[in-house]
């Protein structure tokens, strides 16, 4: 059965073919980000859908507003079992890459 984040990619057009390059980073940033969240152990459940999700907005060739609502519900619980620390962490990494604009989708 299709997760709900799989039919979401399903959804997104096949984008020009992505460099290696451009997949090895995005690898390094979402092992960056779950490092920088010090996520606990029950937070560690809801990770695979976030780097799921992350993973899709990195294949896109641009990133809108419409492909973060597409992948806002994977990235939702985790985002809600964030304690303080961890949600400013998480604001200031959204803000470095640059969608800070559309942190109000989550």
């Amino acid at each position: 059965m299709a997760t709900p984040l799989a039919a979401q990619e399903a959804d997104v057009a096949p984008a020009a073919k992505v460099s290696v390059w451009r997949v090895a980073a995005s690898e390094v940033a979402i092992a960056r980000y779950r490092a920088a969240l010090k996520l606990t152990a029950a937070q560690e459940k809801y990770w695979p859908a976030v780097a799921s999700a992350l993973r899709t907005l990195a294949r896109l060739p641009k990133v809108d507003e419409d492909a973060v609502r597409r992948v806002a519900p994977s990235m939702s619980p985790l985002l809600a079992s964030l304690d303080d620390h961890q949600k400013q962490v998480a604001m200031g990494l959204v803000q470095k890459a640059g969608l800070a604009q559309y942190a109000s989708l989550f």
